[in-house]
């Protein structure tokens, strides 16, 4: 009687555990799954699954910057499109008889951009520079570097079917100012593989790498911090596209 009162009381206690455990989990679920897509992220750093765009910080800020831009009614020949590099740039000063626009976002890769597609069709441009890839490329295979790159190129020539785009190379960087950037290899292959889709896809690459480069490196004149360029390395970047930005 009392080893049958036993084995009721730890039937009893097991149950009570496995309740509690199932609670626990869907608690856990419910928070980080569904509360705060803490799971979604993690999943996506580890390259387990694709970010959900709304999971971005920036999501309703690039919404609202995309509005804006399609309320002003502003029609550009030529717009800029790429990271801090390219936000960095004074193009309209230095090409006072075109109207430009430069969308360089710092800190963007290429989801990113992606998210900023409509941006360019808002101010409706001839021509397009596309800089994009040293911001995350380390830690990206070459073949997902192009997939991406890919989808970006043809995502701007599907809503600017007759604007002429420009695919410009990655910059080298200088790893002695500063650390874990992507190697010269590694630039190199993504430039490679950046002229490869130029060439199917259409569109003008641009080698801004061999005006910069000195060894695989950027020179130390030139940047301010071994990836951004200081305002007087510029100029060889402007001369460099001149002959597109007037034909």
């Amino acid at each position: 009687m009392k080893d049958s009162k036993n084995r009721r009381g730890l039937i009893v206690i097991l149950v009570l555990s496995l309740v509690a455990n199932v609670v626990l989990l869907a608690g856990i679920y419910f928070i980080g799954g569904v509360k705060t897509s803490f799971f979604r992220r993690i999943g996506t750093r580890m390259g387990i699954c694709e970010m959900n765009p709304k999971d971005r910080g920036d999501y309703y800020c690039i919404n609202g910057w995309t509005n804006t831009l399609n309320k002003l009614n502003y029609d550009a020949d030529v717009v800029f499109f790429g990271n801090s590099i390219t936000r960095g740039g004074d193009f309209q000063d230095y090409f006072t008889d075109v109207k430009t626009c430069n969308l360089g976002y710092s800190g963007d890769n290429m989801d990113g951009m992606m998210l900023r597609i409509g941006q360019i069709k808002a101010v409706n441009p001839e021509k397009v520079f596309v800089m994009a890839g040293i911001n995350g490329l380390q830690s990206q295979t070459d073949n997902v570097f192009e997939t991406k790159y890919q989808l970006m190129v043809d995502s701007i020539k599907s809503i600017l079917p007759e604007a002429e785009i420009y695919l410009q190379s990655i910059l080298p960087v200088n790893h002695d100012m500063k650390s874990g950037l992507a190697s010269k290899d590694k630039i190199q292959k993504a430039n490679e593989i950046v002229a490869k889709i130029a060439q199917r896809s259409n569109c003008v690459y641009v080698d801004l790498w061999a005006l910069y480069e000195k060894e695989g490196e950027m020179p130390q004149e030139l940047t301010r911090d071994g990836v951004h360029l200081k305002p007087e390395a510029y100029e060889r970047w402007m001369e460099e596209i001149r002959k597109y930005i007037e034909e």
